[in-house]
């Protein structure tokens, strides 16, 4: 099983929100534009990113910022709040 911290800075409120949906379905969202997404498959996550970009292919390019970053076991055990209490034990969502 694969983690992502899935980020995405979109100008559009109508592309914003149909995007903050979609990714509310595929995981946990942890702020306004940040989510954490966990997938079985490699295949779910292109299936994902190939949503988002049906999403934004109307957008302008320059306007095209979504991010995925890896989150391996070490990254996540070593990751906490600013009280220390460790992040959400992933999977908080699992993606089949």
């Amino acid at each position: 099983m694969k983690h992502y911290l899935i980020c995405f800075d979109i100008q559009d409120d109508k592309v914003r929100a149909r995007l903050s949906r979609l990714l509310e379905k595929m995981g946990q969202r942890v702020q306004g534009s940040v989510f954490e997404c966990s997938f079985k498959t490699p295949d779910r996550k292109k299936a994902l990113e190939l949503q988002i970009k049906q999403i934004l292919k109307k957008s302008p390019v320059e306007e095209r910022n979504v991010r995925f970053y890896n989150l391996n076991k070490d990254t996540i055990k070593h990751s906490h709040d600013i009280h220390g209490n460790p992040i959400a034990n992933l999977p908080a969502f699992v993606v089949l």
